[in-house]
């Protein structure tokens, strides 16, 4: 309802209010005279009604006592000097209480009733009734009922209508001008703000200026709003500036931004070349640890095969000058047999450990993807480690179930081991003769979890946060070199789709836990 409203220019709401506001004061003011006037002219009305209802009733008492019909036509008669009255009935009481007519006047049309109802002062029929009782000696003889009309009453209250509407059309002409003046006076300054606003608004010209024309409330918002504008242009006059400035911030940015990102580019490209060479390096220790153990079997191989051959020459030199004799045969026979046996075993731990190397080494350099007992190949990792991991007492538990089936990386899988023991060695249990490493595996419905923890001397909190960081290492120069940590981080979280998350206590052991989203399988019966 308002919504119309609120949309009409300012002129014709100014006018609309004040016509309203003058029609409706006008109005309610002319409604509470005229419903006064009525109810005190109704209240006259009914106390004259009543007032000559009782003199008549009380001058008919001889009439109706001795049945003069014609005294009482006469007394009803003298109804004449009120105009307003226009029926006059008076009813003689039969049987002290059946109402008979007795006698009646009228100056109009009206007729007297057959029984004159109810006593008390009524409305019937836009008609004012007064039924007033005859009483004579304290006994009720009849009944005197006056009909008045209410026709004067109304034309009484149109002709106060006739007057109100004259005064409200003569209000609403005076308000329609008073409007008119107080557009002139109010409305012209604020359609000149609004004119001002629109116009900076299209052309942007803050150097506009309404003109100042009183020193009232209108007046102090047309000063308001050329100080605004005077800011305005003061501010718009600065952001330009300010712009001018940052455009050419931007330009250097930008130049910059291209030199960091090349920078940032060689950066990359060092960091990938140095996670290649740790990488390589740390496959290059494994080789020569694997090369080292491979030479103690294929030594000792070496040393039997070589006394059985001199046992062998013996035997021919023997055989041929018909030498040879029965306890000569047994012996060498016996010799074979625990020479082909230390060969056999010592080779056997060799193939053994090539197997093992070749399996992790192929893994760490081709990057496949391929399906694989995890428990086994842990087991491989842990052998070929075996040359780093006798020089010390260090214990290494593995939990994991046998039935456990990955199709994932196995490559990142024995990097991230190889660098967890690497580092534990080398941070965790330097310092220690006897330490415990714990490899537990946990199989779920939708991922898989390794935890790996030691009880060597944990990390000091305020490197916690920076372990995963490249180049961050606490034994540099003395065989750390920062990538380490690094490389599990990356394998975990972007080849394998993991997380990672570390927990450790200076001197209670380090935890990592990884949660891989690759779903464990079973591997068939």
């Amino acid at each position: 309802m308002l919504g119309p409203f609120r949309d009409i220019p300012i002129r014709r709401k100014l006018m609309l209010l004040m016509v309203l506001a003058t029609a409706l004061c006008v109005l309610l003011t002319g409604a509470g005279l005229a419903g006064y006037s009525w109810f005190n002219a109704r209240a006259s009305i009914e106390r004259d009604l009543v007032s000559v209802s009782s003199i008549l009733a009380s001058n008919a008492t001889a009439a109706l006592a001795f049945g003069d019909v014609t005294t009482a036509n006469e007394i009803l008669a003298a109804m004449r000097a009120k105009p307003e009255l226009e029926t006059g009935c008076l009813y003689l009481a039969e049987g002290g209480t059946r109402p008979r007519l007795f006698a009646q006047h009228a100056s109009g049309e009206g007729s007297c009733p057959r029984h004159p109802g109810d006593g008390g002062v009524r409305i019937e029929d836009d008609a004012l009734v007064s039924v007033q009782p005859v009483v004579q000696a304290g006994e009720r003889i009849g009944w005197l009922r006056l009909h008045a009309s209410l026709a004067p009453l109304e034309r009484a209250l149109f002709a106060q209508g006739a007057i109100l509407l004259a005064i409200v059309l003569v209000a609403v002409g005076v308000s329609v001008a008073a409007a008119f003046v107080m557009q002139r006076v109010f409305a012209a300054p604020i359609l000149q703000l609004a004119q001002a606003a629109r116009e900076v608004t299209q052309t942007r010209n803050y150097g506009l200026r309404v003109p100042l024309q009183s020193r009232d409330e209108v007046g102090g918002l047309v000063r308001d709003f050329n100080a605004m504008l005077a800011q305005i242009a003061r501010a718009d006059f600065e952001i330009k500036q300010l712009n001018a400035s940052l455009e050419q911030q931007v330009t250097e940015t930008a130049r910059t931004n291209r030199e960091l990102e090349v920078a940032m580019g060689r950066l990359k490209e060092a960091q990938m070349q140095l996670v290649q060479a740790e990488k390589l390096a740390s496959l290059g220790a494994l080789v020569a640890g694997v090369a080292h153990e491979i030479n103690t079997p294929v030594g000792v191989g070496v040393t039997a095969a070589s006394a059985l051959q001199v046992r062998a020459g013996e035997l021919r030199t023997a055989y041929e000058s018909d030498t040879l004799r029965r306890s000569d045969l047994e012996r060498f026979v016996a010799l074979a047999d625990e020479s082909t046996q230390i060969i056999l075993r010592n080779l056997q731990r060799a193939a053994d450990l090539i197997h093992s190397f070749k399996q992790v080494a192929v893994d760490q350099s081709s990057g496949e993807r391929r399906r694989f007992g995890l428990k086994a190949y842990i087991e491989e990792i842990l052998l070929s480690l075996r040359p780093r991991l006798k020089r010390t007492n260090h214990e290494v538990q593995v939990e994991c179930p046998d039935e456990l089936v990955l199709d994932t990386y196995p490559g990142a899988v024995a990097q991230i081991l190889t660098n967890f023991l690497t580092n534990s060695m080398l941070h965790g249990l330097d310092d220690r003769d006897h330490g415990h490493i714990r490899i537990a595996i946990r199989a779920g419905q939708d991922r898989v979890t390794l935890e790996y923890a030691d009880d060597g001397r944990g990390i000091a909190p305020e490197h916690l946060s920076r372990i995963f960081d490249p180049f961050f290492t606490t034994k540099r120069g003395i065989g750390g070199s920062g990538l380490g940590l690094h490389i599990v981080y990356n394998l975990v979280t972007q080849l394998l789709g993991g997380t990672i998350q570390v927990a450790s206590e200076p001197g209670r052991g380090t935890r990592f836990t990884i949660q891989l989203p690759a779903p464990a399988q079973q591997a068939a019966a």
